[in-house]
């Protein structure tokens, strides 16, 4: 028998704001490095290569970081 002090657990949920401001961090930085350390493409300077492929990254980012959250929201509301 639970104390009368104890409330019942409840399930814990994901902060999807922060999930998603971190994918998206983590994708420029990601997409980002990746243009830095590749090949130089013709008609772009490397700043603008960079960019483009860190904007693409933060976009992907985002994405995963969305689904994950999605995912931990619904695996802690399975238990019962």
């Amino acid at each position: 028998m639970p104390s009368p002090n104890h409330s019942p657990e409840r399930p814990r949920i994901p902060n999807f704001k922060r999930f998603l401001v971190t994918g998206a961090v983590l994708g420029f930085v990601v997409g980002a490095v990746i243009s830095l350390l590749g090949d130089d493409v013709q008609g772009y300077t490397t700043t603008t290569g960079a960019l483009y492929i860190g904007a693409l990254g933060a976009f992907v980012g985002t994405g995963l970081a969305g689904v994950l959250g999605i995912v931990l929201d619904r695996s802690g509301r399975d238990r019962p």
